[in-house]
């Protein structure tokens, strides 16, 4: 059999392949292959030509699966696939054909064709390759398929060669990192199963880092990087995972300096606001046993808090999924109602509001997942009845789960009674002070319950909050009402929240390593025999970085049956609070870490803002019999008192509030307006656009200016300004006025029409639109003040309803994909049971996956990879199915909403119409 190679020259001088089956694909003739021997691992290839190229199709990945395998395992780890393409040249690059039988003229029109509609380059799958690492020396016995067919059976006689073990390696793990970046960049979860490979296989096999895994989001801005650690954005997370995973290690290879050094001082900030003649507005009761430093979410009523609670239900108990469903269940309000032992049942449905007159949730933070600092406060309309009815569901908790205990515990010398479990999953205290209760994680936050109680200095007591509630009165009557306190914002930002929140987002991190590298460690020390017992063991072999476990408050993971938890916080998901984990040092990285925070938060931000949200829901009558039920939430916030200035550029780009708003066509589908000034438009100019129903350019049709062009020009919108701006008419050679070809109306270089009539300037591609939208246009008075207005209306039937569905769907669909191949990486790649994985990846993550598209992950035994039945096959469907509908398209009926800049605030107001 010849053997050879379409891109490997050190191939040429090979080995024997003998084909153990003698079925063979059809499309696959000579084959290719190569083993050699290595420490800790041996690499090899098999390279399969296809007899006949593949053009625009892509084929699902071929595996290597070790044939000899035993119950201990096989032998074959880490291998990914690549499919061998080559260009598929122009017709302007193709040789000439000779005349006759039409073919120079077919190849003249071909290149017609080309020049008018030029088309991304093509390509065509010649080869299918598959590389891996192995253990041992002996032969190989490797299946070889795509997971639909079997390709064929392979036996690889591994050879001694140094010279060409090191160019196969560097081979493998370039293909393999940009594999697992692939996988990164598509990833809607936390990508740690990916970034723990690269960082365990370059420490093993003495490879380098790819450049893109040191690129972390740079720490120069301390007020950007605090703002994402606060907000949990993933980049901050990640850049901490990797460098767990690589070790926390300097120059020399000692552990990094310890603990040693006194906690640094908080920003200098600015006096807080303060208003003698705010003093005497009227504010709830409720808000006077609230701290200072605490948000505050107020509903109300039991019914309001209902209407939440059964809304954050209806979407797996994450709001945010009314927009998209994630990669992973975020499960907030079930989080808090198990933690602090506060679950619904029917029979509290029926008596809450009878025994509960007001209720809100307090807390000094919103970190759901690592380790919130929050309670709930209850003002009763019977305390006995309350407190005799909350009593009985915690004894009722001891004694349906053993590892919960009921105890009685002093805080600040008052009786509290303490519900908990030793890892937190269940903590809850819960005090009374008069008709006012409150039950919470944090006993922080119980002394200061107490203290407000005795001391009255509370959230209601503060100038900032009865400011809040000039604007906001209690007349407004919200469903839901929520505070955020200045004090409460600079507590987010004072060194011992910042540093611990640091230093847990690295705990978690360093849970989810011990499981990733007891998985990867028992799926080897099956096959090879060795013993890997703990974590040293873990760190000998290089499963785990060097200096693991080295944390400067002391504290570590451990193994407590099949998790692995905290010392010092407890089980993921539910740590510690922050407000109870007491900081007394820090290194002198955190040291110079916070340094730059504190210094930019005292130069560029030494006020924070209090921000406050009022929604209004109103259920709206039917607009025929049968019709859909329709809520309408209204939604006003404010930020007061405000400082402009430190925002930036944009807030100056405002014009001054104006009761002035543009009058649109009515079968204008979205439209959007603005009041600003600039130099290059001159006084204060109300910017306006519109666009009619259409079925949009896809995103990836903006790419490159002269596709923007094209695409622009296929939307029926419209682009203007009133009073008419002088920018356009001031463009030299009078490019801003064209060609006139109709009354007020000129034709622009680039095909754009302009219609000017000495108030409005309007723009658009399409001149039937612009005529169309003329006599509709004007300005017009209005009752309220805004400088931006924007409505959109009910998309349903519309076309944009449809492109918007379908963009949902590429985005839930690539999503979806992402979290069965991680499922399918943790099954071949960490051996595990496919049975296991699922509660495996949980284990590593900490959360729970989910299909995007609704659906369940299954492992497909056809195709031995992941699936999701919402697939309907083993392959996801690239276009949306017919019955798909995204989750804002369920119920998205209509918006508008406003934006108004005063002096010393800013108010955003927003209705919604939301199908029910």
């Amino acid at each position: 059999m010849r053997l050879f190679s379409l891109r490997n020259p050190f191939f040429v001088i090979a080995f024997a392949l003998l084909p153990a089956i003698a079925a063979r694909s059809a499309n696959a003739i000579d084959v290719l292959a190569r083993a050699v021997v290595g420490q800790p691992y041996g690499v090899a290839t098999i390279e399969i030509p296809l007899a006949q190229p593949i053009v625009g199709q892509t084929m699902p990945p071929i595996q290597a699966i070790d044939a000899g395998a035993d119950a201990n395992g096989g032998r074959v780890f880490y291998p990914f696939s690549e499919d061998l393409k080559v260009t598929v040249p122009p017709p302007s690059e193709t040789p000439v054909p000779r005349p006759g039988n039409g073919r120079l003229l077919g190849r003249l029109g071909n290149l017609i064709r080309e020049i008018a509609s030029p088309e991304a380059t093509q390509s065509q799958t010649v080869a299918r390759r598959v590389t891996f690492l192995f253990v041992g020396s002996a032969p190989l016995r490797i299946r070889v398929g795509d997971g639909i067919s079997e390709i064929g059976t392979y036996e690889l006689i591994p050879e001694q060669d140094p010279s060409a073990f090191g160019a196969m390696k560097s081979t493998w793990w370039a293909g393999y990192t940009a594999s697992v970046k692939s996988q990164i960049d598509a990833a809607d979860y936390p990508a740690w199963v990916e970034e723990y490979l690269i960082a365990m296989l370059s420490r093993r096999t003495r490879s380098p880092l790819p450049a893109w895994y040191n690129n972390a989001p740079s720490d120069d801005d301390g007020l950007t990087d605090a703002m994402k650690l606060i907000a949990g954005a993933s980049g901050v997370s990640e850049a901490i995972f990797r460098r767990s995973a690589v070790g926390f290690l300097d120059t020399s290879g000692r552990p990094l300096p310890e603990a040693t050094l006194p906690l640094p001082a908080p920003p200098r900030w600015a006096p807080l606001y303060d208003d003698p003649t705010v003093a005497n507005v009227p504010v709830e009761p409720m808000a006077t046993h609230v701290p200072p430093e605490c948000f505050y979410i107020r509903y109300g009523s039991f019914e309001n808090y209902l209407w939440f609670a059964d809304l954050s239900t209806e979407y797996g108990g994450d709001v945010s999924s009314m927009v998209t469903l994630r990669g992973i269940e975020v499960d907030t309000n079930e989080k808090i109602q198990s933690q602090l032992n506060l679950k619904m049942n029917q029979l509290s449905r029926l008596l809450g509001p009878t025994v509960i007159a007001d209720q809100a949730i307090i807390g000094r933070d919103l970190f759901v997942s690592d380790g919130s600092t929050l309670g709930v406060m209850l003002q009763a309309k019977n305390a006995f009845l309350l407190r005799t009815s909350l009593a009985n569901d915690r004894t009722a908790l001891t004694r349906s789960d053993d590892e919960v205990t009921l105890t009685d515990v002093t805080v600040d010398g008052q009786t509290v009674s303490l519900l908990s479990t030793p890892d937190n999953r269940v903590r809850s205290f819960m005090v009374q002070d008069g008709d006012f209760f409150l039950l919470a994680n944090s006993k922080a936050l119980v002394s200061r319950f107490l203290e407000v109680g005795k001391t009255q200095q509370s959230l209601a007591a503060t100038p900032s909050f009865q400011l809040a509630r000039r604007l906001m009165p209690l007349d407004r009557d919200d469903t839901l009402f929520a505070y955020f306190s200045p004090e409460m914002l600079r507590g987010l930002v004072s060194p011992s929240y910042l540093i611990e929140l640091r230093r847990r987002v690295s705990a978690n991190a360093e849970v989810a390593l011990m499981h990733l590298a007891d998985s990867a460690g028992k799926q080897e020390s099956g096959v090879t025999g060795a013993s890997l017992n703990g974590v040293d063991d873990l760190i000998d072999a290089g499963f785990l970085p060097a200096g693991f476990g080295a944390r400067p408050d002391g504290s570590g993971a451990i193994n407590v049956g099949d998790q692995v938890m905290d010392t010092r916080r407890g089980r993921r998901g539910s740590f510690l609070p922050i407000a109870d984990a007491d900081i007394d040092a820090v290194t002198p990285d955190e040291l110079a870490w916070y340094g730059r925070i504190a210094n930019d938060y005292e130069t560029r931000f030494p006020t924070i803002d209090p921000i406050m949200v009022g929604i209004h829901r109103e259920s709206m009558p039917a607009s025929s019999p049968g019709a859909e039920a329709i809520d309408r939430i209204s939604v006003h916030a404010e930020i007061a008192p405000l400082v402009p200035d430190k925002y930036g550029k944009y807030a100056k780009y405002l014009g001054p509030p104006t009761n002035v708003a543009m009058q649109f066509a009515n079968d204008d589908i979205i439209a959007i307006q603005a009041h600003v000034v600039s130099e290059e438009l001159g006084p204060p100019t109300h910017l306006f656009a519109a666009v009619k129903d259409t079925l949009p350019p896809d995103p990836e049709q903006f790419d490159g200016l002269l596709n923007i062009y094209r695409s622009l020009r296929g939307i029926p919108g419209y682009l203007g300004a009133w009073p008419q701006p002088g920018m356009l008419d001031r463009l030299p050679l009078g490019i801003g006025r064209g060609q006139p070809v109709g009354p007020g109306i000129n034709r622009l270089i680039g095909g754009i029409y302009r219609y000017t009539d000495g108030q409005f300037s309007v723009l658009s591609f399409q001149p039937d639109v612009l005529q169309h939208a003329l006599p509709n246009l004007a300005a017009i008075d209005v009752p309220d003040l805004a400088q931006i207005r924007a409505r959109a209306d009910n998309l349903k039937g519309s076309q944009i309803e449809g492109w918007v569905n379908r963009q949902l769907y590429d985005r839930a669909r690539q999503s979806s994909v992402a979290g069965a191949s991680l499922l399918s990486r943790v099954t071949r790649q960490l051996g595990v049971a496919p049975e296991q994985a699922e509660a495996e990846v949980e284990r590593i993550l900490g959360v729970k996956l989910q299909c995007p598209l609704g659906g369940q992950y299954k492992y497909s035994q056809v195709t031995q990879r992941w699936i999701s039945t919402a697939w309907q096959g083993e392959v996801a469907p690239p276009f949306a199915p017919a019955d798909y509908v995204a989750p804002p398209m369920k119920w998205f009926r209509g918006a508008s909403a406003t934006v108004t800049q005063y002096a010393d605030r800013l108010v955003v107001d927003s209705v919604i119409d939301v199908a029910r």
